[in-house]
C-alpha cells in the first residue's frame, strides 16, 4: 500500500512538458506554404597548413578564417523547400587565400574553388527546379544559371540534415535517443524560444539511404570511406513543433579533409512572405561550392 500511495504522490506531467510533433507541424507548414528566415553559421576544423610557420611573424595573426555563414529566406511547399534565396561567405583571411592560390596555380582545382568561394559573399537563389548564382565564385555580379538543382539547393550544402523533407525527418525521430523538454534557444532573430528537443545519432551512411535531399546533394553517391563516419544531431522545435534549431556534428578526425564539423541552422517564423522568383540571366555557370561538397564526400 505504500507504495501504491507512494506512485499516486508523483504529480502528472503538464502539459507545456508534453512532446510535440515535428512531423505533423512540418506537414502543415508546408501545407501553408510558410515562408522561414534562416541564419546559419558552421564551424570546421581544418588540417593545419605548415606554411603558416614559415610565414613572418606577425604576417598572418588577424588571419583567423572566417567559417562559412549563410542568410536568407526559404520558401515550403509540397515535398519541403520548393524556393530558397540566400547569402553566403566565407571571407579568407590573406594567408589562407595566398595557399589556396599557389595550390591552385599548381593544377589544384579544388582549392581554386575554396579560394573563389572564400573571397567575397555570394547570392545563391533555387527556384522552379533550377540554382542561380552570383558573386566572384560565379564569374560576376550578374546572376548566372547554374544548372537544374531542388527547390532547398540554395539553402544546403555545409547542412546537410533538411529537416523540411518528411523522409528525413521521420527516420531522424524515429531513432532519437533522446526527447525532452529543452532549454530556451535563440532564433533566426536571436529571440529566445521554449523549446523541445530532439537528439540522436546516426552515419553518413544511414542518413544517405533515408534522406533524400542528402543523396542528391552529393550527386547520387557517397564515397564508403565516408559511410561509417558517426553523424550528431538535434532538433530543437517550438511548443507547436516548428523546428527553431537543427545541428549537426561529425568528427572524423586526422585523414580527412575536414577533421570537425559543426552547424547550426536557425529559423524563425511568422516573418514577412518571400517571393522568390526566377532572376533574369543570360549566361551559365558551373557552381564550385556544389562541385566541392560532392568532391569532398562522393566517390
Amino acid at each position: 500500500m505504500a507504495d501504491v500511495v507512494g506512485l499516486a504522490a508523483v504529480p502528472a506531467p503538464t502539459q507545456a512538458a508534453a512532446a510535440v510533433d515535428v512531423v505533423a507541424a512540418v506537414q502543415r507548414l508546408q501545407a501553408q506554404s510558410q515562408v522561414v528566415k534562416v541564419v546559419q553559421h558552421t564551424a570546421a576544423d581544418w588540417p593545419y597548413d605548415p606554411r603558416f610557420g614559415e610565414m613572418p611573424r606577425g604576417a598572418c595573426q588577424d588571419d583567423n578564417s572566417s567559417d562559412p555563414h549563410l542568410t536568407g529566406m526559404a520558401r515550403l511547399g509540397r515535398g519541403g523547400v520548393v524556393a530558397a534565396d540566400m547569402t553566403r561567405s566565407m571571407l579568407l583571411g590573406k594567408c589562407y587565400l595566398q595557399f589556396l592560390r599557389e595550390d591552385a596555380a599548381g593544377g589544384d582545382r579544388r582549392a581554386g574553388d575554396l579560394a573563389k568561394v572564400g573571397s567575397a559573399a555570394h547570392k545563391v537563389r533555387s527556384v522552379g527546379g533550377v540554382l542561380y548564382g552570383a558573386g566572384p565564385a560565379y564569374g560576376g555580379k550578374s546572376w548566372a544559371r547554374l544548372g537544374n538543382a531542388s527547390g532547398g539547393a540554395a539553402l544546403y550544402g555545409d547542412q546537410i540534415i533538411d529537416v523540411f523533407d518528411l523522409g528525413t525527418l521521420k527516420t531522424l525521430i524515429a531513432s532519437a535517443s533522446s526527447s525532452k523538454s529543452g532549454p530556451a534557444v535563440p532564433d533566426a532573430d536571436n529571440r529566445a524560444v521554449k523549446t523541445w528537443s530532439y537528439r540522436g545519432t546516426t552515419t553518413f551512411g544511414q542518413l544517405f539511404t533515408a534522406s533524400k535531399p542528402f543523396k542528391q546533394m552529393l550527386g547520387g553517391r557517397l564515397n564508403p570511406k565516408y559511410s561509417r563516419i558517426t553523424l550528431h544531431w538535434g532538433i530543437s522545435t517550438d511548443l507547436s513543433g516548428r523546428p527553431v534549431v537543427v545541428q549537426a556534428i561529425w568528427r572524423p578526425g586526422a585523414g580527412y579533409p575536414m577533421q570537425a564539423v559543426a552547424v547550426a541552422t536557425r529559423f524563425s517564423w511568422n516573418v514577412k512572405a518571400a517571393v522568390i522568383t526566377a532572376p533574369r540571366t543570360d549566361r551559365a555557370a558551373r557552381d564550385p561550392y556544389g562541385d566541392d561538397v560532392i568532391d569532398l564526400f562522393g566517390p
